[in-house]
């Protein structure tokens, strides 16, 4: 089975290939709109672990903000199916266990996020590093924000979050030359200068998706990454990706 990708909105994604299913921000609330949804029987099927979103083996937010984490939708797909578990920061773990309740405790896991300090563990046989990464130095600046790397046999997906650009931080992290198969990073990586710098000097994953876009926003930001950048813009939620190994990224229908 080869690495595939859905977008699901805002910046989720379900991920799954012959090593195993990991779904990243995708089990979100109302909040994402703006940055569109999918219909409502696909989000109702996500919500309770439903084909075609049955068999995810690790639930992870990577923050608790609405657009990203929805603590009752979590609480709902892991009870839907036993064998998940979630990974999240300490802050959307709190949350998630108050939803759900303390019977859920063993189910979740939080990861400390500590900026430029990279860790693992393993859960349902896939490796997830992790880090943290900025939400905001200023603004933002009390959430928990987690870098993923998640490693599905011998692929691996780079997912940010709402990390802001910090090469600090991600080289102290060991980012930076991983060369990982794919990237999943906020827009504000392939349109802000130094991130477009840092894309293209340092990052450089094989297969690199935008997300984060704002529906009102779409067709500036699309134009703009089109301008310099194979990357493709993840707009429309339930959309299929094949990433193959070369780092070639078809949309399957």
């Amino acid at each position: 089975m080869p690495l595939q990708l859905t977008y699901l909105g805002c910046e989720g994604v379900l991920l799954r290939s012959a090593a195993g299913s990991v779904l990243i921000d995708g089990l979100f609330g109302e909040e994402a709109a703006p940055f569109a949804m999918p219909p409502a029987a696909d989000r109702d099927a996500l919500r309770h672990a439903r084909p075609p979103f049955d068999g995810v083996d690790v639930v992870i937010a990577t923050h608790y903000h609405g657009d990203h984490f929805d603590p009752a939708a979590v609480a709902d797909h892991l009870r839907a199916r036993r064998r998940t578990r979630f990974l999240s920061t300490p802050q959307a773990v709190e949350r998630f266990i108050d939803a759900a309740g303390p019977a859920f405790a063993d189910r979740a896991q939080a990861l400390p996020p500590v900026e430029g300090v990279r860790e693992a563990v393993e859960v349902n046989g896939i490796r997830v590093e992790y880090f943290g990464l900025s939400h905001g130095k200023v603004n933002y600046a009390d959430v928990e924000n987690l870098g993923i790397l998640v490693r599905l046999g011998d692929r691996s997906i780079l997912h940010l979050g709402d990390g802001i650009i910090d090469e600090k931080s991600l080289r102290a992290a060991g980012i930076p030359g991983e060369a990982a198969d794919v990237g999943v990073l906020p827009y504000w990586f392939l349109t802000y200068p130094f991130g477009k710098r840092l894309l293209q000097q340092s990052l450089q994953p094989r297969a690199t998706f935008a997300v984060h876009i704002r529906v009102g926003e779409r067709e500036q930001i699309v134009n703009e990454i089109a301008s310099w950048s194979s990357a493709v813009p993840l707009t429309e939620p339930m959309s299929r990706h094949r990433i193959a190994a070369d780092g070639r990224i078809i949309r399957e229908e």
